[in-house]
């Protein structure tokens, strides 16, 4: 049995076009041989690879010299999307005005011009860099989704920009499609987010009128020890927030979190541990348990909200 030759070294590792196949001496039958798929028209891919995103966004770009874009460049950046737009089969490519946006198969191309600071030449892919991915992301995210995405950008460990470059980029961008909403999240984002629950938490927290709690601020006891970083808290009335996802429910991370909170109930905090259980409502028509416990946490320690202020009438009130 004839088995095919091997490839050149310089095409040994992720796609290649049939153009630099060509240049490399394989020949049509070569490229048609079964150690070889075929990710997009114009490509061809070890059939070993696998079939990812990076994998096709990769092929792509090679054969179109657009870049990656709106949700594909999200997810290769790993911003935190709603899980119905998660796994999304279509690559977003953006080309520049004057060239047509790509139209092929599992492709949703578009038209706008991108400054050289908005793309992320990338080992493997050409995409749009994380502030212009997020600015993208103003126009087909929700509010609250996109307040998350945003702080997912400014996270504590392994930020991908600082707000000060965010404000640079938006005075940029005024008038331009999607400035609104973007400006209108702006004006929520926080740094130092650990995860997007906390971001979720922070925000539901406050549409149902509570303060706003700060964000993994270290706890100390009276001494000045460090206790630890609740995912939220208030210093004043010394309540801690803490969201547990589903890795905590390991016999190991249990054992930790119940010392975790152990030692801040010694120091005179009272702990709030909410699950996503407590993020939706006990019953239709009322509010989410997390408000309600966050609430009742509050009041007992010395919290009251501000009284709701009437709007005076005025002359046009009585026409």
């Amino acid at each position: 049995m004839h088995l095919p030759s091997e490839l050149p070294q310089d095409l040994r590792h992720g796609p290649f076009t049939v153009a630099q196949a060509r240049s490399a001496g394989l020949t049509r039958r070569r490229l048609r041989a079964s150690d070889l798929v075929q990710p997009c028209r114009g490509a061809r891919v070890s059939a070993l690879a696998g079939d990812t995103l990076l994998l096709r966004a990769t092929a792509l770009v090679a054969v179109t010299g657009a870049v990656v874009s709106h949700l594909s460049a999200a997810a290769l950046w790993d911003f935190p999307l709603p899980l119905e737009l998660q796994n999304i089969d279509v690559v977003h490519l953006t080309c520049s005005p004057g060239q047509r946006a790509v139209r092929r198969k599992g492709v949703v191309g578009h038209q706008l011009i991108l400054e050289p600071a908005e793309i992320t030449k990338g080992r493997h892919v050409r995409c749009t860099s994380p502030l212009r991915t997020w600015f993208d992301l103003a126009g087909i995210l929700g509010p609250d989704d996109l307040v998350i995405a945003g702080d997912f950008l400014f996270r504590r460990r392994n930020p991908l920009a600082t707000l000060a470059e965010l404000d640079d980029f938006l005075s940029g961008r005024t008038g331009k499609p999607g400035y609104r909403r973007a400006m209108r999240a702006r004006a929520l984002l926080r740094t130092r987010t650990d995860s997007p629950k906390e971001t979720e938490v922070r925000l539901l927290l406050r549409r149902h009128g509570l303060p706003e709690p700060a964000i993994n601020v270290p706890m100390v006891d009276a001494s000045g020890r460090w206790i630890q970083d609740p995912d939220m808290s208030y210093e004043r009335e010394k309540i801690a927030i803490q969201y547990d996802g589903g890795h905590h429910a390991s016999p190991a991370q249990r054992r930790s979190d119940i010392f975790r909170d152990e030692d801040a109930k010694e120091a005179g905090w009272r702990v709030v541990v909410l699950t996503q259980s407590d993020l939706g409502p006990f019953a239709p028509g009322t509010e989410p348990r997390a408000v309600t416990r966050v609430r009742k946490a509050l009041v007992e320690r010395g919290w009251a909200p501000e009284p709701s202020r009437r709007r005076r009438p005025t002359d046009a009130d009585g026409r």
